[in-house]
This record gives C-alpha cells, structure tokens and sequence, in this order.
C-alpha cells in the first residue's frame, strides 16, 4: 500500500514538472513574438 502511494506521488510530480516546463516554453515562445512584432513595428516607424 505505502509503495502504492509512492507511486501516485511520483506521477504528481512529473504531471506538475511537465505543466511548468510547457508555461515556460509556451512563456518563452510569447516572449519572441511580442519581440519580433515590437521590432517590426519599430523598423516600419522609422522609415515611415
């Protein structure tokens, strides 16, 4: 029983360690198109 618990624990762990790194790679992901689209509207500003 106690073994069985470990178990479930253990798969806790890796479901929430696995929804963490999905937000931070979704998070960095964002992060680069917000960037490029600044970028972009910064360049196009410039030259108009």
């Amino acid at each position: 029983m106690e073994k069985l618990k470990a178990t479930q624990g253990e798969k806790a762990e890796e479901k929430y360690g696995a929804s963490i790194g999905t937000w931070f790679s979704l998070g960095i992901v964002l992060a680069v198109i917000t960037a490029t689209n600044l970028l972009l509207f910064w360049l196009y500003m410039v030259r108009v």
